[in-house]
């Protein structure tokens, strides 16, 4: 069935309910096409601005984060960052009428939109003045980041895979330019993830492998691929992926996994683009998103919106060895003289000052090696033999003392892998579910009245389709418990 989306039209308006100046920012939309992509230089600015579009507080500087994170049992809002988009995530402050998703529908709609002026002006031959190779890169950059965007709205819109196969409500799958009286399918999720593993797979063969600081590049892609196909429960697509993608950087050098008396520093405010790094969002003393993004509001002397719960507090400090303890930090609280432990991922120049200028990794090489270790326990075989060799290179490199035995290679100790190595990273909420594990989140200092025990078969788990959606498109099913209002 053909659904009238009128994706656009509803896309700017809940754009607006996020940002005044929401609809201004769009380098690439300014100048009519034909223009803007004529030259080589207009494609180079068009890739450029779907960068700036995916930095920003409603995406990658701050939403995508927060959604992954403070919807677990490891992260946590404070009672006084109440009205902040982490909050009402925290909280589940969803309905159809008032979505609370923090631009997680309407930005990535919006990126995808420029995208395909890009890849569709490049197609076309629009461009006279550059070279096949330099515009396959700046299409497959385009193409990588039409799947990125596509898979984000699916796992945050859309049920686990694993839930029913894939049979549920996914996304709408925008394929090329489109007007706002254009019609489409809402896919299945099982179409939408075949679907952006095809751009991916197109996508990676027209991409540079040099290192690029802040862009996606082949490598960066093959990792996201990794990713997908994790999610896809495609457990053996998944570890092939990520264990050639790690033997190809352990040749080349070009990525590396950090040493063990180097991890804590990793993070530091000074060392951007780091050797793990596969794709960051890259912030500057000029362009960043201030005191909205992550930084400040994890940050003790910022907000200090977003803090450890005292469960995952207390799980790292039982191993005082792992170096991972080094990224945690504890203050007491005037107001209550209760001790808040903070994560100390995104620090300032020093411990009392925050910074806006952080960096935010959006695939780092030590995750590769986390779903190769996944990938390989449930494909089995002589996956699952060198799966446990990629546990163990994190695992160890946390504690050399903590050495994974065959017998206790199971699912629960990879997900406490995880759990220790990509908190704050935005992993661990859809880690649970796509796992279909219960979350809980009780005790400690979580706020009274807020949903403690969540797994797949809470209709909150995903986010609405908001009603203004419904209202323009009538045809178009909400998701399971939400209603059309």
């Amino acid at each position: 069935m053909k659904t009238k989306i009128g994706i656009w039209l509803a896309t700017a308006l809940m754009a607006m309910s996020c940002s005044d100046s929401f609809l201004d920012r769009s380098p690439s939309s300014q100048i009519p096409k034909a223009d803007a992509y004529s030259k080589l230089e207009g494609i180079r600015g068009g890739v450029e601005g779907l960068y700036s579009l995916i930095t920003s507080t409603y995406y990658y500087n701050g939403s995508m984060f927060w959604y992954g994170d403070v919807k677990s049992d490891d992260m946590q809002c404070t009672s006084w960052s109440s009205g902040r988009t982490p909050y009402r995530f925290y909280t589940f402050e969803h309905s159809a009428s008032v979505v609370n998703d923090g631009g997680l529908w309407g930005r990535p709609y919006w990126v995808i939109r420029n995208a395909w002026n890009v890849i569709e002006a490049i197609n076309n031959g629009l461009v006279t003045d550059a070279t096949p190779e330099e515009l396959n890169t700046y299409k497959g950059q385009a193409l990588a980041i039409v799947a990125m965007c596509h898979f984000d709205v699916l796992r945050v819109f859309g049920a686990p895979y694993a839930k029913d196969g894939g049979t549920s409500p996914g996304v709408a799958l925008v394929d090329h330019v489109s007007d706002v009286e254009e019609t489409f399918t809402r896919s299945t999720v099982a179409e939408s993830f075949n679907t952006i593993i095809g751009w991916l797979n197109e996508a990676i063969p027209l991409m540079s492998t040099a290192k690029d600081d802040g862009h996606l590049n082949a490598y960066a892609a093959r990792a996201l691929l990794a990713r997908v196909y994790l999610y896809a429960n495609r457990y053996a697509d998944a570890f092939d992926t990520a264990d050639q993608l790690i033997e190809e950087l352990e040749d080349n050098g070009l990525y590396e996994l950090v040493e063990r008396d180097s991890y804590v520093d990793q993070f530091a405010l000074t060392n951007k683009f780091g050797q793990e790094a596969l794709f960051q969002v890259a912030n500057t003393a000029t362009t960043n998103p201030g005191r909205n993004g992550v930084g400040y509001l994890a940050h003790w002397f910022g907000y200090a919106a977003v803090v450890l719960t005292e469960d995952f507090a207390n799980f790292m400090r039982q191993d005082p060895d792992d170096v991972r303890n080094g990224l945690l930090l504890s203050y007491r609280n005037s107001s209550d003289g209760l001790y808040y432990d903070v994560l100390n991922k995104y620090p300032g120049p020093n411990e009392t000052t925050p910074s806006s200028e952080n960096n935010y990794t959006v695939l780092r090489l030590s995750e590769v090696y986390l779903i190769a270790a996944e990938a390989g326990l449930q494909a089995g075989g002589d996956r699952k033999a060198q799966g446990l060799i990629y546990l163990n290179r994190i695992s160890e490199r946390g504690n050399p003392d903590n050495t994974v035995a065959e017998a206790d290679y199971t699912l629960d100790r990879v997900l406490d892998e995880r759990r220790k190595e990509l908190v704050g990273e935005g992993h661990r909420y859809f880690d649970m579910l796509r796992n279909g594990k219960t979350i809980y989140r009780r005790g400690g200092k979580h706020i009274n009245n807020i949903p403690d025990e969540i797994n797949w078969d809470y209709f909150k788990c995903i986010l609405p389709i908001s009603r203004d959606m419904l209202i323009f498109n009538p045809e178009m099913n909400p998701n399971e418990g939400y209603g059309r209002e």
